[in-house]
Protein backbone atom coordinates (compact mmCIF):
# COMPACT_ATOMS: atom_id res chain seq x y z
CA UNK A 1 0.00 0.00 0.00
CA UNK A 2 1.47 3.39 -0.97
CA UNK A 3 2.41 5.40 2.09
CA UNK A 4 -0.35 8.11 1.72
CA UNK A 5 -2.99 6.07 1.81
CA UNK A 6 -1.78 4.52 4.80
CA UNK A 7 -1.88 7.51 6.35
CA UNK A 8 -5.58 8.01 5.85
CA UNK A 9 -6.28 5.13 8.26
CA UNK A 10 -5.19 7.39 11.19
CA UNK A 11 -7.58 10.08 10.35
CA UNK A 12 -9.98 10.10 13.06
CA UNK A 13 -13.97 9.20 12.49
CA UNK A 14 -15.05 12.64 13.24
CA UNK A 15 -12.83 14.05 10.10
CA UNK A 16 -14.42 11.32 7.79
CA UNK A 17 -17.82 12.33 9.53
CA UNK A 18 -17.49 16.13 8.44
CA UNK A 19 -15.32 15.16 5.39
CA UNK A 20 -18.88 13.76 4.42
CA UNK A 21 -21.05 16.13 5.50
CA UNK A 22 -19.51 18.96 3.73
CA UNK A 23 -19.19 16.51 0.42
CA UNK A 24 -23.46 16.25 0.45
CA UNK A 25 -23.58 20.25 0.35
CA UNK A 26 -21.02 19.90 -2.52
CA UNK A 27 -22.95 17.29 -4.69
CA UNK A 28 -26.22 18.88 -4.06
CA UNK A 29 -25.15 22.33 -4.73
CA UNK A 30 -23.51 21.54 -7.77
CA UNK A 31 -26.99 19.41 -8.44
CA UNK A 32 -29.25 22.27 -7.97
CA UNK A 33 -26.88 24.07 -10.27
CA UNK A 34 -26.58 22.33 -13.10
CA UNK A 35 -30.35 22.24 -13.39
CA UNK A 36 -30.63 25.96 -12.65
CA UNK A 37 -28.03 28.10 -14.15
CA UNK A 38 -29.95 28.63 -17.17
CA UNK A 39 -32.72 29.76 -15.83
CA UNK A 40 -33.19 33.78 -15.32
CA UNK A 41 -34.60 34.97 -11.81
CA UNK A 42 -36.49 33.00 -10.05
CA UNK A 43 -39.44 34.69 -8.27
CA UNK A 44 -40.30 33.99 -4.00
CA UNK A 45 -43.81 35.89 -4.89
CA UNK A 46 -46.11 33.96 -7.22
CA UNK A 47 -47.99 37.11 -7.70
CA UNK A 48 -44.54 38.25 -9.39
CA UNK A 49 -43.96 35.37 -11.56
CA UNK A 50 -48.10 36.51 -12.88
CA UNK A 51 -47.35 39.80 -13.29
CA UNK A 52 -43.70 39.49 -15.23
CA UNK A 53 -43.85 36.42 -16.71
CA UNK A 54 -47.54 36.00 -17.75
CA UNK A 55 -48.06 32.49 -16.23
CA UNK A 56 -45.46 31.06 -19.36
CA UNK A 57 -48.22 28.89 -20.07
CA UNK A 58 -48.79 27.47 -16.89
CA UNK A 59 -52.16 26.59 -15.44
CA UNK A 60 -51.54 28.95 -12.22
CA UNK A 61 -54.15 28.49 -9.24
CA UNK A 62 -56.06 31.74 -8.84
CA UNK A 63 -54.37 32.55 -5.49
CA UNK A 64 -51.49 33.20 -7.74
CA UNK A 65 -52.29 36.50 -8.52
CA UNK A 66 -52.06 37.36 -4.72
CA UNK A 67 -49.87 35.03 -3.34
CA UNK A 68 -46.34 36.43 -1.86
CA UNK A 69 -43.97 33.73 -0.06
CA UNK A 70 -44.39 35.52 3.53
CA UNK A 71 -46.02 32.95 4.96
CA UNK A 72 -43.96 30.01 3.35
CA UNK A 73 -40.71 31.65 5.12
CA UNK A 74 -42.31 32.00 8.42
CA UNK A 75 -43.19 27.82 8.16
CA UNK A 76 -39.58 27.26 6.53
CA UNK A 77 -38.00 29.11 9.79
CA UNK A 78 -40.15 27.52 11.64
CA UNK A 79 -39.51 23.71 10.72
CA UNK A 80 -35.57 25.42 10.71
CA UNK A 81 -35.99 26.39 14.06
CA UNK A 82 -37.68 22.95 15.59
CA UNK A 83 -34.59 21.00 13.79
CA UNK A 84 -31.41 23.09 15.07
CA UNK A 85 -33.44 23.13 18.52
CA UNK A 86 -33.66 19.34 18.69
CA UNK A 87 -30.03 18.79 17.14
CA UNK A 88 -28.54 20.95 20.06
CA UNK A 89 -30.61 19.63 22.25
CA UNK A 90 -28.74 16.05 21.47
CA UNK A 91 -25.44 16.83 21.18
CA UNK A 92 -26.05 18.76 24.59
CA UNK A 93 -27.59 16.09 26.31
CA UNK A 94 -26.93 12.66 24.57
CA UNK A 95 -24.35 10.21 24.83
CA UNK A 96 -23.10 10.25 28.06
CA UNK A 97 -19.88 10.96 29.97
CA UNK A 98 -17.58 8.61 27.49
CA UNK A 99 -19.88 8.50 24.37
CA UNK A 100 -18.67 6.05 21.51
CA UNK A 101 -17.07 6.72 18.48
CA UNK A 102 -20.47 6.05 16.64
CA UNK A 103 -21.90 9.22 19.00
CA UNK A 104 -19.24 11.47 18.45
CA UNK A 105 -19.78 10.71 14.80
CA UNK A 106 -23.14 11.39 14.67
CA UNK A 107 -22.99 14.38 16.89
CA UNK A 108 -20.31 15.59 14.18
CA UNK A 109 -22.82 15.18 11.61
CA UNK A 110 -25.81 17.05 13.55
CA UNK A 111 -23.49 20.26 14.33
CA UNK A 112 -23.33 20.27 10.66
CA UNK A 113 -27.31 19.73 10.37
CA UNK A 114 -27.03 23.03 12.94
CA UNK A 115 -24.61 24.81 10.51
CA UNK A 116 -26.92 24.47 7.92
CA UNK A 117 -29.86 25.01 9.13
CA UNK A 118 -28.68 28.77 10.55
CA UNK A 119 -27.54 29.48 7.28
CA UNK A 120 -30.25 28.30 5.18
CA UNK A 121 -32.64 30.27 7.53
CA UNK A 122 -30.22 32.63 7.82
CA UNK A 123 -29.76 33.38 3.78
CA UNK A 124 -33.13 32.89 2.92
CA UNK A 125 -34.68 35.67 4.45
CA UNK A 126 -31.65 37.84 3.30
CA UNK A 127 -32.21 36.58 -0.01
CA UNK A 128 -35.94 37.67 0.70
CA UNK A 129 -35.39 40.76 1.48
CA UNK A 130 -33.01 41.66 -0.94
CA UNK A 131 -35.76 40.12 -3.64
CA UNK A 132 -38.26 42.60 -1.68
CA UNK A 133 -36.21 45.35 -3.15
CA UNK A 134 -35.40 43.94 -6.56
CA UNK A 135 -37.47 41.13 -7.61
CA UNK A 136 -34.85 39.86 -10.46
CA UNK A 137 -32.18 39.54 -7.43
CA UNK A 138 -32.75 35.83 -6.91
CA UNK A 139 -30.79 34.56 -9.15
CA UNK A 140 -30.04 30.81 -10.21
CA UNK A 141 -26.81 30.94 -8.20
CA UNK A 142 -28.78 31.98 -4.89
CA UNK A 143 -31.50 29.65 -5.92
CA UNK A 144 -29.37 26.77 -5.75
CA UNK A 145 -27.39 27.87 -2.58
CA UNK A 146 -30.79 27.56 -0.78
CA UNK A 147 -31.90 24.61 -2.14
CA UNK A 148 -28.61 22.93 -1.37
CA UNK A 149 -28.17 24.04 2.30
CA UNK A 150 -31.75 23.20 2.73
CA UNK A 151 -31.64 19.50 2.09
CA UNK A 152 -28.40 19.51 3.28
CA UNK A 153 -29.80 20.82 7.35
CA UNK A 154 -32.02 17.47 6.69
CA UNK A 155 -30.14 15.23 5.28
CA UNK A 156 -27.67 15.77 7.82
CA UNK A 157 -30.31 15.63 10.64
CA UNK A 158 -31.45 12.34 9.66
CA UNK A 159 -28.15 11.02 8.89
CA UNK A 160 -27.10 11.91 12.49
CA UNK A 161 -29.74 10.21 14.23
CA UNK A 162 -29.28 7.11 11.75
CA UNK A 163 -25.69 6.94 13.14
CA UNK A 164 -26.40 7.94 16.73
CA UNK A 165 -29.41 4.82 16.40
CA UNK A 166 -26.93 2.32 15.10
CA UNK A 167 -24.34 2.73 17.61
CA UNK A 168 -26.52 2.91 21.10
CA UNK A 169 -25.28 0.37 23.48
Amino acid sequence: MCWPLTILRYVPSTVWAAAVCLSIFGGLFTLFWRWNRHGGSFYFDPQDFVKYEGGKGRELPVAAATGTFAPFLANYNDVTKLLITVAAASIAFGGGQNPSKGVLVAKVVLAFSILYGVTFASLLLFFYDDYCQNVRAHSPFRYSLNEALGFSTLICFIGGYFVWAFNIG
